[in-house]
Formats: C-alpha cells, structure tokens, sequence
C-alpha cells in the first residue's frame, strides 16, 4: 500500500500549492467570487481555432456571439444581436447589432468584426477545426478551395518576401469580398447569405467558432510567412494584456496549466444582469488532487464540471451516492480512432487503410464489459458514432455497427491478409493519461491480442501533446471522443467529410462526401435525414473509429450554495450567470 500513500501525499501538497494561491475571500490574487476546476488547460484561446470544450467554456466567457444559448430552456437566444431576420426562402439573414454592444476597450462592436473573425474560419492557413461550419455561408467553400490554389502557386514562385505575402492577402481579402456572402451595409447590420436553407443556423450563429474578433487590436499580431505565403499570428495577441473581448469577461490573468482568472467586463451591455464579477478557473490534471480540492473547505472550490466518467473516482463517487453529485446523459461518444492515411507516421504501409482490419479490431472492443467492469458506470454501449435519442426524428443506423464478434474478425483479418495476426507488427494505441483511459487500453490491447494475435503497445501523452499528435497523425490508434456543439446529426457526422478540420483520421470517402453534400441541399427535413442515416450507415461500415460508449457527465457541487449550472446534455453554460451563496 506504499503506493497508495505516496498518492495520497503527492495530491495533499498539490492542493497545498493551490491554496498558497490564495482562496476567495483572501484579498490575494486568486479571489473570485465562483472557483471553479478544470481537469486540463485551455489550449488556444482563438475561437476560430479551438475545439476543446475546456476551451469553449472560457472563451464563451470571453466573446460573444450574435446568438446564445439561453439557460434552463437550451432555447437560443439573443446575444450581440438585438434582433435579427430570416428571408423565406431560409437564405439571407439579417442581424442587427445592440447599440450598446461594445469591446472591453470602449470600441463599439462592428458587424465588420464578426466578417473579419469568420474569413478567418474560412482560410486553410490558421487550420482552423470547424472551417466545414463556415461553409455553410455561400462562398466560403469556393474561397477556401481558391485559397488553397493561391498559396500553391505562391509557393512555387522565385520572388517570394514578406511584402510578397501581404500583397497576396491583399488579394486573398478582395477575392473574398466579391465571392462570400457577408456583407455589412452599415456598422451595425450583418447580412449573412447562406449556400443552403440551414435551420440550424442559428445554433452556428451561437457557437464559439462564429465569435467576433476585435479587428484593429488583432491585425497588429498577423504576420506573413515569406516562404508560404500563410497568414499566421504572434502568440502574444491572446495574453491579458492585448485581448480585447465583448463578451460577459476579460483575461486578468493566465498560468499556465495552473489557473485562469476572469474579470467583469465593465463594458459589457448586459453586466447588471451577471451574477458573479470574476471567475477563477483552477487546473488540476489529476482527478484523485482534484477532489481533495474540492473538498478542502479552505480551497473555495464552488463547481466542479470536470470529473471525468472513465476514471474510477467516478464510479466510487456514485457508489457512495453523495448529494453534490450530479451525472446527466451526455450528446457524446467515445471511440477509438484509426490513422487512414496511406502510410504509418514510420513511413510504414498502413494496414489501417484497409476496411476489413479497422472493422476486425472494432469487433474485438467488448463494449459491454468495458461499461460495467472497467468504467463501472453501465453508459449504454456504442454502435453508431450519433448517440440515440440525441436528435428529433434521426435514428443512427445501429444494424451498420460493429459487435463484439471476435470469430467474425479473425475471419476479416484472414481476408485482409493478416491470418492470425501476423504482419501486424509495432503496432501502437495513444492515449492521454488520467481520466481513467489507461484502464480502458489496458483492457482492450489485451482483448486484442487473445483475440487476434496483435500485440499492440500503450504511448502515453500529456493532453496537450495528444491532441496535437492526433490532429497531425502521428498515431497508428488513437483514444478520441465527441461531443455535440448544436442540435444537429451533422454536429457528429461532418467531423468525417475528407476536408473537416477534426478529421484526425484522415479517412476520405467519396461516396460519403456527396451525401453530405447532398444532404446540405435537400430542403425536405424528412429526407436529410435519411440522406444522413446512408451516410452514418457507410461510415459505420468503414468504420475509421470504432464507437464504445456514449457519455455519462458528472458536475460536483452543492445546489444549497450555488445555482445556475443548469447541467445539460450538450454542456451549453452561461457562466455569468451562475451564483455562489457566502457564507455569512
């Protein structure tokens, strides 16, 4: 028991560092009147860039979009946009900007500021995780094929300089006012023509990647790459100093991997409303030291959303049915990944290019034991990549997935060329650690190897390191999961059309491209949706991941001393909201 001792030690002086930060009500740097902790560090803090939900969560706080989402109802709502109106034929719509709407600077909020932010979702040069959202807008696609185009051409070019590059955005700027369809008749009104009749569009218009961006302060960190021609930006732009926001918050302060401080903006139009003026975000990594902290009174610690369901905590914590507890089902899957591309990060020919060995490894994941004795939570058990029951009328082709079948997938790898496992060698899972997903690939690299005769080897990553290997392939498997952003299958199912910036899998698929496409063009509801489900049903056939359970969430907090989390299946939060009841 050493070790357990040892744990136990390491997580007491942890939280011992974090009170020597100072505890709300200290006068120190750390007060805040909501203390909340964050299992991992924010990992970019552009909008148009992100795609984690830690992530979300403060950039939420920081910007804020035309469209938010309204609390309990998960109705949504108004934010920057005063009011706004949809043509009939579901095309063009017109926002209209609040007067009072202003950056944490003073400066009014500019219909400009939200074209200025959205181009750059539109560009292949920031790689940007949800350009295929801004696609939606007529235009944005062709300009971003002729983006790409352009910077080809620049890129085989002799006279290649820094003015050169800046003169090729210059291009690239007016070839997107003549083809993209945003315009902005006057500083307050924004007209958005879209390529398709969207009836979620308003849940994009609510969502982080379509976030203003204060164009003057931000234009000082672009920077040109003379050799590429790519537009990039100078790091600093984000630090609390330079980022202007319009959102409920600003940036005071950040370290990182240990906290993240949030002030009122004191501009912001709707601030008497708020019911809290600052937020402090404390990072801790390790589930065992963050519950120490949040029950350590001297902590201050008010909310925690971040317990992760696949560690064992959790099912301890439901065991002993404590009160602060709070699970809810979750619009979210988690799923190993395959890499599709034609070779191994080695250099090696990829055995995972072909279909029959992903699907093979996929029967041999036995879901069912993973969610009752591993995980020890019971989440329902994953066949399809869209969870059951999240969308209205959508039914994910379940008969499409894989089951546990170890016989049927020796036979497909008999078919593939690899009988009995062999010439299926320096194989790897990775995955991050914490969070429980070690017990998880334990688990199954074993079931892998009774099964199939694979010996497949952990690497295990921080976070961080994780998620940018994962989003440039160096991986052979890789731990994934997915959460829904709007109220729409293609939340889940565009994350695999071949060019979406979060296909990590790098799985290309014609057929599976036109019908999304199609899907995009069908105005009748009833037939998208089956439009969808064809889709599903290919994409669960290849299967480039291999879905294993939908998500359980947990949130601890005591709702006799705080109120307005609202837990929900899609996370949608409104932090400035959410009020804390001292002691007196």
């Amino acid at each position: 028991m050493k070790w357990f001792v040892v744990l136990i030690v390491v997580a007491a002086l942890a939280v011992a560092a974090l009170l020597a930060f100072g505890p709300r009500g200290t006068g120190g740097a750390g007060t805040a009147d909501l203390i909340i902790l964050a299992g991992d560090d924010l990992h970019d803090f552009d909008p148009q860039r992100s795609s984690w939900m830690v992530d979300f969560r403060v950039l939420e706080c920081l910007f804020e979009t035309l469209l938010r989402t309204e609390l309990p109802s998960t109705d949504v709502g108004l934010g920057t946009a005063q009011r706004y109106e949809v043509s009939p034929d579901g095309l063009t719509y017109t926002f209209h900007i609040r007067p009072d709407a202003v950056w944490s600077n003073g400066d009014p909020v500019r219909a400009s500021d939200y074209i200025f932010a959205w181009r750059r979702a539109m560009i292949p040069d920031l790689s940007a995780q949800y350009t295929n959202l801004v696609f939606n807008i007529a235009g944005a696609k062709g300009f971003f094929d002729w983006r790409v185009e352009q910077l080809k051409r620049y890129g085989k070019s002799p006279t290649r300089s820094e003015k050169a590059a800046r003169d090729l955005w210059d291009e690239a700027v007016e070839q997107f006012n003549q083809t993209v369809g945003l315009r902005a008749p006057d500083a307050r009104t924004l007209v958005v023509t879209l390529a398709n009749p969207t009836a979620y569009f308003p849940e994009l218009a609510a969502f982080a990647t379509f976030s203003p961006l204060h164009e003057k302060s931000v234009e000082r960190f672009v920077t040109y790459n003379a050799q590429t021609g790519h537009l990039a930006m100078d790091a600093a732009w984000v630090r609390p100093a330079n980022l202007v926001c319009n959102g409920p918050y600003v940036l005071a302060e950040r370290s990182v991997k240990q906290r993240i401080l949030l002030l009122a903006n004191p501009h912001y139009w709707n601030r008497a409303a708020m019911q809290n003026q600052s937020i402090r975000i404390d990072i801790i990594e390790n589930p065992q030291t963050a519950f120490l902290a949040y029950k350590d009174p001297d902590a201050g610690v008010d909310w925690w959303p971040d317990l992760p369901s696949g560690d064992p905590l959790a099912a301890d914590l439901v065991a002993q049915q404590r009160p602060d507890l709070h699970p809810y089902p979750s619009a979210g899957t988690y799923f190993y990944l395959f890499n599709c591309n034609p070779t191994l990060p080695d250099g090696r020919p990829n055995p995972f290019t072909d279909a029959r060995v992903r699907r093979a490894f996929s029967m041999t994941i036995d879901r069912q034991t993973i969610v009752d004795n591993i995980t020890r939570l019971h989440q329902p058990v994953a066949r399809t990549f869209v969870p059951p029951d999240a969308f209205t009328d959508y039914m994910p082709p379940v008969e499409a997935g894989a089951t546990y079948d170890p016989q049927g997938a020796r036979k497909l790898l008999a078919e593939a060329g690899y009988p009995g496992g062999k010439g299926l060698e320096r194989l790897t899972l990775m995955f991050n650690k914490d969070a429980g997903h070690d017990k998880i690939a334990e688990f199954v690299m074993n079931t892998w190897q009774r099964e199939l005769g694979v010996r497949v080897e952990p690497v295990v990553q921080s976070t961080k390191v994780f998620g940018d290997f994962r989003r440039s392939q160096k991986f052979i498997i890789a731990r994934g999961n997915w959460f829904g952003d709007y109220r729409d299958p293609t939340t889940f199912l565009d994350m695999y059309i071949s060019h979406d910036g979060n296909n990590d899998a790098k799985w290309s698929n014609a057929e599976y491209d036109q019908l999304m496409a199609e899907a995009a063009r069908t105005a009748d509801a009833a037939g998208r949706l089956e439009i969808l489900r064809r889709a599903e049903t290919l994409l669960m056939q290849e299967q480039p991941l291999a879905p294993m359970f939908y998500y359980v969430q947990f949130h601890m907090y005591d709702p006799q001393r705080i109120a307005g989390v609202f837990p929900n299946a899609w996370n949608y939060r409104r932090l400035e909201f959410v009020k804390v009841a001292r002691p007196k």
